[in-house]
């Protein structure tokens, strides 16, 4: 399970101590201000590590954070919302990061071995939940031709003019990604592609007013005024769909530490009424964004305070010996995505495994050759 700090410089290492070494102390922090000051990752799963490892690779993801237990406690795997299984095993799993990206980039890439969940993934970016992220590229047009390459699905032809183009595409496992224009400087690249950066990640949602008391809460302000953006047909066949599209939209930010934006998006028309993922957080597609806190016990205090549900109580991360000064913790937002967050927390007994359950085994994975 990846709970490596933002942008890290560990490799096959102690991943729990990069975390720990690299969590700073926010001071002063007013009476209901959790301490919010980054975001480490978001996670998606995949039922072919390698395969999608291979994809990222080219897109510019030629760095990871790895060596993380392939199993852990079951307060861990309750923390996932796996209630009924003793262990949670991972088949492989690194979060890998963009190197030189101005924003926070990184992605948590696992693969479950037990419980696996092949479904599949949001089909179309107005689904609620966290539905795609965007990366900026120096090179639409030469990225746009590698992807095609690739044999990459895109949702539709590019659309727009330049410097303004976007295009939707999916990984292997068909995740959605929105690769965007940008007159960024791009470091240099060991792969084919011209990706420099995560400008945001996008969650729809089904009242824009109620998502922005929640992230408040959390800690995020909007950057303007919510803007309502209508497209005609053309415009919508970007997206994949068949008909002119209103939405609601407002991009946030924290104003300290990495200040990464999320998009809060409400579609007005066409409006997918699907929930967002369920519990468990292993289903492919993006099921959690991971932020990072000063003080867990604190944030989740002033959050239940406020009513702000919770999947499971915290659990120590992410040794699984008993040693860790970190947990984590999923609140939920008003449309059921899961925001995972991650900070510093009393050390913590091992809890006994459950009735029923085997003793408790702590697998690593193999060295990397």
């Amino acid at each position: 399970m990846g709970c490596a700090a933002p942008q890290g410089g560990v490799d096959e290492a102690d991943a729990n101590e990069g975390l720990r070494l690299q969590m700073p102390v926010v001071e002063d922090l007013a009476e209901d201000d959790i301490g919010l000051f980054a975001r480490i990752h978001f996670a998606t799963h995949t039922p072919d590590f390698d395969r999608a490892r291979a994809f990222y690779r080219q897109l510019g993801y030629t760095e990871g954070i790895t060596g993380f237990p392939l199993t852990n406690t079951h307060a861990m795997a309750r923390a996932l919302g796996m209630f009924d299984v003793c262990q949670y095993e991972l088949a492989k799993g690194e979060v890998m990061t963009l190197p030189g990206s101005p924003n926070p980039a990184s992605i948590d890439l696992l693969q479950f071995r037990h419980p696996f969940d092949g479904s599949p993934p949001y089909e179309l970016p107005n689904h609620l939940g966290a539905a795609y992220a965007a990366f900026a590229t120096t090179d639409f047009a030469a990225d746009v031709a590698t992807l095609e390459s690739m044999g990459v699905e895109l949702l539709s032809p590019p659309y727009g003019e330049a410097p303004a183009r976007f295009v939707f595409f999916r990984d292997p496992d068909r995740v959605l990604y929105k690769l965007t224009e940008s007159a960024g400087e791009a470091a240099e690249r060991d792969g084919p592609m011209h990706i420099f950066d995560m400008p945001y990640v996008a969650i729809n949602v089904s009242d824009l007013d109620a998502s922005l008391r929640f992230y408040g809460r959390l800690g995020y302000a909007p950057l303007a005024e919510p803007r309502t953006v209508k497209g005609d047909a053309t415009h919508a066949r970007a997206y994949g769909l068949n008909a002119p599209f209103e939405v609601r939209a407002v991009d946030i930010a924290i104003g300290r530490g990495d200040a990464h934006r999320l998009r809060l998006q409400q579609w007005i028309t066409p409006f997918d009424a699907e929930p967002a993922y369920p519990p468990p957080i292993n289903r492919i597609g993006i099921n959690r964004l991971a932020l990072l806190v000063t003080d867990l016990e604190r944030a989740v205090a002033i959050l239940e305070a406020q009513n702000v549900p919770f999947l499971s109580e915290p659990a120590a991360c992410c040794s699984g010996t008993g040693e860790d000064e970190s947990g984590i913790v999923h609140a939920i937002d008003p449309d059921g995505v899961f925001i995972e967050l991650v900070g510093r927390m009393q050390k913590q007994p091992l809890p006994p495994q459950p009735e029923g359950c085997p003793p408790l085994e702590i697998k690593l994975p193999e060295p990397a050759s």
